[in-house]
């Protein structure tokens, strides 16, 4: 299966996954959170599978996530 996914979509996500915070990355990557938000769920959809879990003040890894993110 071939997946539709940017490299811009790739630095998102690890930027994310490493600060955990869509809020510090948005800041860091100089674009607007809801931006990031919208192309990390783009991402997962392409992907099929959650790559977060969020809450109003917390994000984490799923297993999914966290297994794509030890293997970029």
């Amino acid at each position: 299966m071939l997946h539709k996914i940017s490299f811009q979509q790739i630095d998102y996500f690890l930027t994310v996954a490493e600060v955990l915070s869509f809020t510090e990355a948005a800041k860091l990557l100089y674009i607007s959170q809801p931006a990031l938000s919208k192309q990390i769920s783009v991402l997962e959809k392409e992907l099929g599978f959650p790559l977060f879990q969020r809450d109003r003040h917390h994000e984490e890894l799923t297993p999914e996530g966290d297994s794509l993110y030890q293997g970029l």
